[in-house]
């Protein structure tokens, strides 16, 4: 495993598989940063989505632990995101996000399984494109996906986007991400520091980003009776982002029959900061297994 302190997460332990950064070009030229891990002898193809404060970075012990279990990883941070310096916090549109990740799925190769794992906001991505092009991934996991929030916008706070997010002198003013307790996302004392004090988190985004993302989980909650591949959906019980419950009714009441749930009772929202994350790890990487001999 590559083995990173709780404050550092750039120093590997000798043998580990130390991810190349590649670049993707979207569609409108964006060049996309991509941490890759390659298996020995790949029988699928891992696609990672992350989430809207998180990077790549985050889980990198999880992707390698993947990519001994044989499959190639790729993880693409998000535009504006992590690795992504150019327009920070921005997008102009959510189909532009949508298109990012169809067009990265696309460019890998047809003769493996690919495996789309959406992570907290990534999940509700994950699901937007699954659903829109069925036949696009072999597997989804949606993992503590945040299709919905605990606490999400409220009705005056969703017009006032609507109204003033499409506005060209107001679309770039920036807010702040209502996620900025790191107690939030783990109790582990080192990792909430390391999430305080992380240079490549994202902690505001623009007005009509805001807008997008709105408009995401509205598109994302229709595209959930689309799915048709086997669909994997991890919790965390002790969640205080995610409202598991009504996240369980959406995915499960979709029709998709071929789904696997798993909740881990004692874990808080991002698994790979939890003493969970062990058993974490080997669960995921046998659901990818099954899942691509499907």
């Amino acid at each position: 495993m590559v083995r990173f302190t709780e404050q550092q997460r750039d120093v590997p332990e000798e043998n580990s598989i130390i991810p190349s950064i590649e670049h993707f070009q979207a569609e409108d030229g964006y060049q996309l940063a991509v941490r890759r891990w390659r298996a020995a002898n790949p029988v699928s193809q891992v696609v990672c989505l992350h989430g809207i404060v998180s990077h790549g970075g985050w889980y990198v012990d999880s992707c390698e632990h993947l990519a001994r279990s044989g499959s190639d990883v790729y993880f693409l941070d998000r535009r504006g995101s992590g690795l992504n310096m150019q327009a920070r916090g921005d997008v102009d549109c959510f189909q532009t996000w949508i298109s990012d990740v169809e067009r990265f799925l696309g460019s890998l190769r047809s003769n493996l399984p690919r495996i789309l794992l959406g992570i907290s906001w990534g999940g509700k991505l994950g699901t937007a494109v699954a659903g829109r092009q069925p036949g696009l991934v072999d597997a989804l996991g949606l993992l503590c996906p945040g299709l919905v929030a605990r606490r999400g916008p409220r009705p005056w706070q969703r017009a006032f986007l609507y109204g003033v997010g499409s506005l060209p002198y107001l679309s770039q003013q920036k807010v702040s991400i209502p996620l900025r307790d790191p107690s939030l996302f783990t109790d582990t004392k080192g990792w909430k520091t390391y999430i305080g004090q992380d240079p490549l988190a994202l902690r505001k985004i623009t007005l009509r980003c805001a807008l997008a993302d709105c408009q995401l989980t509205h598109y994302a909650h229709a595209c959930c009776d689309r799915i048709q591949c086997p669909l994997l959906l991890v919790l965390a019980g002790r969640d205080r982002i995610i409202a598991n419950e009504a996240v369980h009714r959406l995915i499960t009441g979709s029709g998709e029959t071929n789904t696997t749930v798993i909740e881990y009772e004692q874990a808080s929202h991002t698994l790979e900061f939890d003493p969970c994350v062990d058993r974490y790890q080997k669960d995921l990487a046998s659901w990818i297994r099954g899942a691509s001999r499907v």
